[in-house]
Formats: C-alpha cells, sequence, structure tokens
C-alpha cells in the first residue's frame, strides 16, 4: 500500500502538476480511486485519456480547504491545440488563460459557504510560437558568428526552423487549478458549473469528486451543470 501511494503521488506530481502543498488535499482523492482503479497503472489510463469534447474535474472538499482541478484538451477551450502561431491565435490564448484565471466564470459556488480564493494557476504551452527564419538566424548570429562559416549557418537555420516535438504536438492540455479557504464549508451543499457557457466546446465533464460525505464520479454536459457534495 506504502509503495502505491508513492507512486500514486510521483504520477500526480509529474502529470497533473501537483506540487506538495496540492498533493496533501489531492491524495485523499487518489488514495479513494486506487481502489477502484486497481493500482497507479489503471488510473494514469483512466485519467490520461484525450477526447476532444471531453474534460475532467477533480475536487477535493476537506474540512475548510476546497480544491478543483480542471484538465482539458485545448482544443474545448480554443478550437485548436496547437502552439499559438499568428496573432488571432496568441489573443484567443491570452483570452483563455484570463478567462480562466477569473473561477466565478467556470465555476459558481454559493456565498453562505464564505469560500475565498487562494491561487489560481492555470497551465498550458500554447503561448510559445514556434521562431520564423529571421528569428533563428538573429539567435544564431549572437551566439555562433565567431565560430560559424556561412553555409554552416544557413544549415542550421534550416534544422532549427522545423517545428521542435512540442511545437507541433497535436494533444496538448490545459490544467487549471483553484484553491479556495472556506470558513463554512459545511453549508456547501452544491458547486455549479458555468465553463459551458464561455467555452461551447465542451459536450460532457467527468467529475470525480471527494467530500466528508461522499465519494462519486459523475458527467456533467451544458444541460446538468450541478455537482452536488452531499
Amino acid at each position: 500500500m506504502a509503495a502505491q501511494a508513492a507512486q500514486l503521488q510521483k504520477w500526480a506530481v509529474a502529470e497533473l502538476g501537483l506540487g506538495m502543498k496540492k498533493w496533501t488535499l489531492m491524495a485523499v482523492w487518489l488514495a479513494t480511486m486506487a481502489s477502484v482503479a486497481q493500482g497507479a497503472q489503471g488510473f494514469e489510463q483512466q485519467y490520461g485519456s484525450h477526447a476532444h469534447g471531453v474534460a475532467q474535474l477533480d475536487l477535493v472538499l476537506d474540512r475548510s480547504s476546497l480544491l478543483l482541478q480542471l484538465r482539458s484538451p485545448a482544443i474545448n477551450l480554443l478550437g485548436f491545440e496547437h502552439r499559438a502561431r499568428s496573432e488571432a491565435e496568441l489573443s484567443a490564448v491570452k483570452a483563455m488563460v484570463r478567462l480562466l484565471q477569473q473561477p466565478d466564470k467556470i465555476i459558481d459556488i454559493a456565498a453562505v459557504a464564505g469560500c475565498t480564493l487562494q491561487s489560481v494557476e492555470v497551465e498550458q504551452a500554447l503561448l510559445a510560437p514556434v521562431a520564423g527564419p529571421a528569428i533563428v538566424a538573429e539567435h544564431e548570429h549572437e551566439h555562433e558568428h565567431e565560430h560559424e562559416h556561412e553555409h554552416e549557418h544557413e544549415h542550421e537555420a534550416q534544422t532549427n526552423h522545423r517545428p521542435d516535438a512540442e511545437a507541433v504536438r497535436s494533444h496538448a492540455d490545459v490544467d487549471v487549478s483553484y484553491e479556495y479557504y472556506c470558513t463554512a464549508a459545511e453549508k456547501l451543499d452544491s458547486i455549479s458549473v458555468t465553463l459551458f457557457t464561455h467555452f461551447p466546446g465542451f459536450e460532457t465533464l467527468d467529475v470525480r469528486l471527494i467530500t466528508p460525505h461522499v465519494q462519486r464520479a459523475l458527467t456533467l454536459d451544458s444541460h446538468h451543470t450541478e455537482i452536488g457534495l452531499r
């Protein structure tokens, strides 16, 4: 059991991007899911699927701490999932990040629970457009002009102009986490998801939640947006 927990922790930090602080909360959920998935490998296969129109939301309510972690293919949020290549795509990614940084646009938490946002993290790899020939040539000129001949510059410029594996990756995900401190978490009966309104690319949202009252999984869509916490 200890070895399995360590394996789950290692996977969560590497794949979900959870720091140790957030791991202490999410560990409860992972431990619960482990018994269902029958090991870290099964859990990884279940959670790591990448399907357009589908996203995952993990929710943990532990005493006064509320943690939500959203993972979605970028195409659900943007309509594309390659690195931004044009000004229009750059603007679209930046607008997406700004929207995701406003959790009240994504979820609706009843004020009676007294939940205060403590942190927001949005992780994506779409804001690094591939360098064009001019940029590559300038970079090489600054660092190699004293050591390379002209034909070597041309060869390396052509090589470096090829998009790297990260740039052409066709299955980019966006990871978002919200952490709240709630003064009256016991009064929180449900949470509504509002992201379907802002991101029509979502078809379904697979939710996995654990609270002091319930541990379960459910699927939401634009017509069913309520997460019951009891």
